[in-house]
């Protein structure tokens, strides 16, 4: 059973979220494919994460999206408001995306989601 700031795994409506095994806390992977169901999903596990990292003090979370392979704007807005949430209440940590460069989807709307918040989110390429 997981503890109150521990985070849940979630495997629906196509996408996998969780945090990486053996990872330091607030490094979490998405995976899948991400369509207007699954912005339910997202916002509900952004939420869970943002209380993780506030409860446990993290100066950073880290978000493996190498093996998501695709959100649409749903999923999308999900994000924003999450970033806008971290920009607007006192930065009370950093994003770290880090994102597959040969996906095209990633490279321009993660570069988006940097542009919103520049102080707050940092983006790094791997190829996969």
């Amino acid at each position: 059973m997981s503890g109150a700031t521990d985070l849940a795994y979630v495997e629906e409506e196509g996408l996998t979220l969780g945090q990486v095994p053996g990872a330091a806390a607030g490094r979490v992977r998405f995976a899948g494919t991400g369509e207007a169901e699954g912005a339910a999903v997202l916002d509900r596990f952004l939420a869970a994460l943002h209380q993780h990292a506030v409860t446990r003090e993290l100066p950073e979370v880290v978000l493996e999206l190498w093996e998501l392979e695709f959100i649409n704007s749903s999923c999308l807005k999900a994000m924003v408001a999450w970033i806008y949430k971290v920009d607007t209440e006192g930065r009370p940590y950093k994003i770290r995306l880090l994102r597959d460069a040969s996906l095209h989807w990633q490279r321009t709307s993660i570069a988006t989601l940097q542009r919103l918040a520049p102080e707050v989110v940092i983006v790094e390429d791997r190829a996969r």
